[in-house]
């Protein structure tokens, strides 16, 4: 027996809003979240703009001790599961642990405190680096600080895929409860990777524009023939799944359903291809047992780099063929850039967004048209739509790709 999962629950910490109104809001009416760097100087750097989140507050989400001896992305994802658990009216407490499951995604260790210990190193030698901020900077500490602040002792699930641990977060949790080994999880990631190493790299890497010239709101610009690279970001995703008698029983909000994962590590040796995401895709659409005409809008990966943007493109074409020119596409990051691992669970609430609100909500900043990418991107504008099917595509560094595939759910 296949068990339904549903949403009833959303966490958002986003460059463009933080709390689930803000953010729909702010995508509802293309409003971006790109900035000049504000954190530290970035004026050495070649990228001096990002997806940053300066008017987060965590001392509003815990105690400022506790904050205190954080990781930024530890503070993001107590934040997170905050607003999801609250949105979904659910009280742990009276929720069996065994029932539950804890599963957040990131793309990689806490940069911040270990840039900032290894000046420390570097100035006053190593009798003065902190012990506790290396144990904070793990990847899997993000899991313990979550679970230290719920007191829930469920069970937990740390990943590290890249830019798709929010998808496969969320992918996870989807599968557990189809199988009916619980009734909820608690599914998302967090990441906060905007320090200047990072950047640095990424700048040498040629992954994001150098020395943008103009208004930094314009500067992700997927399928745009302008597009020169994708912006990093930082953020939290977090979504509530529930088995759906479950959620019903306890008469939880439904905002939609979810019906398909499907991943892959595929590395091609051909050049010029991602040959993952389609393998993704196609796997997707057979877990959710439709047809590739049963999907009705697309949440692009499209980071709004000049080979990714136009190779997801053809792919798209492959799988739909003719009918990919009649299907929305849009691309989120076009307004919160990309915050690594958070982008799947930003996808997945701007889902729900679509079937409640019927609509698609935009790709901002595609003025001048690529030929080579000649879909249908929802230019600038919402588009006004009944949205019953999505699928969500998401893709990481390493040639990770995955997929899930959303579906509204009526009455």
């Amino acid at each position: 027996m296949r068990h339904r999962v549903v949403v009833t629950g959303i966490g958002v910490i986003a460059p463009n809003g933080i709390g689930k109104e803000s953010f729909w809001e702010a995508i509802e009416k293309g409003k971006s979240g790109i900035k000049k760097i504000t954190r530290f100087d970035p004026s050495e750097l070649p990228c001096q703009i990002a997806g940053e989140i300066p008017e987060f507050n965590p001392d509003q989400f815990m105690e400022r001790k506790s904050a205190r001896r954080m990781a930024r992305t530890s503070q993001f994802a107590i934040a997170g599961v905050q607003l999801a658990l609250k949105d979904a009216m659910i009280d742990l407490s009276q929720i069996n642990p065994d029932d539950g499951l804890l599963v957040l995604g990131i793309s990689s260790s806490a940069m911040e405190l270990i840039e900032f210990q290894h000046k420390i190193l570097l100035k006053y030698g190593a009798k003065k680096v902190s012990p506790y901020s290396l144990v904070a900077a793990t990847p899997h500490r993000i899991i313990g600080e979550v679970i230290g602040y719920l007191k829930w002792q469920t069970q937990t699930l740390p990943l590290a895929s890249a830019c798709v641990s929010g998808i496969d977060a969320i992918g996870i949790g989807f599968q557990k409860i189809r199988r009916g080994d619980i009734r909820i999880a608690i599914a998302g990631a967090s990441d906060a990777a905007l320090t200047p190493l990072i950047i640095a790299g990424l700048s040498s890497s040629g992954l994001v524009p150098c020395f943008f010239k103009g208004d930094p709101e314009k500067s992700s610009r997927p399928f745009d023939l302008k597009r020169c690279g994708g912006l990093p970001a930082e953020g939290c995703g977090i979504v509530i799944l529930e088995e759906l008698s479950y959620a019903m029983s306890r008469g939880a909000k439904i905002y939609g359903e979810i019906i398909g994962y499907g991943d892959s590590g595929q590395f091609s040796s051909e050049q010029n291809t991602l040959s993952g995401m389609k393998v993704s895709i196609m796997r997707a659409i057979r877990d959710a047992g439709i047809s590739p005409g049963g999907i009705d809008v697309i949440s692009a990966h499209a980071p709004s780099d000049i080979f990714i943007d136009r190779e997801e493109t053809k792919i798209i074409k492959e799988v739909f063929g003719k009918r990919a020119y009649d299907i929305p596409v849009s691309s989120i990051k076009s307004m919160t850039g990309n915050p690594l691992g958070a982008i799947g669970a930003f996808q997945t609430a701007a889902a729900m967004l679509w079937f409640n609100k019927n609509i698609v909500t935009p790709t901002i900043n595609y003025e001048y048209p690529d030929p080579e990418c000649d879909l249908y991107y929802v230019p600038n504008k919402t588009h006004n739509l009944v949205v019953n099917t999505a699928l969500l595509n998401c893709g990481g560094l390493g040639g990770t790709f995955s997929c899930l595939i959303c579906k509204r759910v009526e009455g």
